[in-house]
């Protein structure tokens, strides 16, 4: 059984997640080592290769001097891109989530559910230093051992958190599901707030982790069917709660 992380909305609807164990967050660190383990080979092949190849041309004296200095400072930033700016490029770029991440299903996020933003990233990848020491992330296995979330330093001075998740729904999906059905423009609509279009969007993409989805998605329908208060969201909301979820979020979006 994994812990579950409980993040309540404004609105008093609770999601949760199921917080990631030391086991598994061991394997996606390996598999992201192994492929970090790849890319130095890579780079120690073409650092060989430039090597060669400068002493092969017959460079000028004045210009072979400033050769090892400059692959020098390359291979201190490839060395720094590779072993930091790995984890930041994918959690960044791919909502906190590495290849190793992907493999099994998790994900790195805010403690109060928002995703993670470049900031967090930097800082909780700068503590990873901390983490490793004195090698094999020693320092960063015993806190996560000493903690019931499995956290390490960095998720800490970050304020983050490695959680289970399943296959994530993308807004533009939401978007081509509800204009598959003719969507235009929902009479009550203006009554609802960006803070009620979020609440639907974060239930619709973590509709297949929950639980309690059903007794959710009534809730949540229920809420948003009394603010529009008209006959078309009422037939919706009566006969295809989901639908009317759906086709609200992508009308809202479609008028911003």
């Amino acid at each position: 059984m994994f812990d579950q992380h409980v993040i309540e909305t404004p609105e008093n609807i609770s999601f949760d997640y199921p917080v990631a164990g030391i086991g598994s967050r061991f394997l996606a660190a390996l598999i992201d080592t192994l492929i970090q383990g790849a890319l130095y080979v890579l780079l120690v092949v073409l650092l060989v290769f430039a090597s060669a190849a400068s002493a092969a041309l017959n460079l000028p004296s004045a210009l072979a001097r400033w050769i090892p200095l400059v692959l020098s400072i390359a291979l201190i930033a490839a060395i720094f891109f590779i072993q930091f700016g790995y984890y930041l490029w994918f959690e960044i770029a791919r909502g906190g989530r590495s290849p190793g991440k992907d493999v099994f299903h998790l994900r790195v996020i805010k403690e109060n559910g928002y995703p993670l933003t470049a900031l967090d990233s930097i800082i909780r990848n700068l503590v990873r230093i901390v983490d490793f020491l004195p090698f094999g992330y020693g320092v960063g296995v015993i806190v996560m051992f000493f903690n019931e979330r499995s956290k390490r330093l960095g998720d800490f001075a970050a304020g983050t958190l490695v959680v289970r998740v399943g296959d994530q729904v993308k807004l533009t999906d939401l978007k081509k599901s509800a204009s598959s059905t003719q969507v235009t423009e929902i009479p009550g609509i203006e009554n609802l707030r960006d803070a009620d279009i979020e609440l639907i969007e974060t239930f619709l993409r973590r509709r297949s982790d929950l639980d309690n989805a059903e007794q959710l998605s009534a809730t949540i329908t229920e809420r948003i069917r009394a603010q529009m208060n008209t006959p078309e969201a009422n037939a919706l909301a009566a006969d295809m709660p989901d639908l009317l979820l759906r086709r609200v979020v992508a009308a809202y979006r479609a008028h911003k």
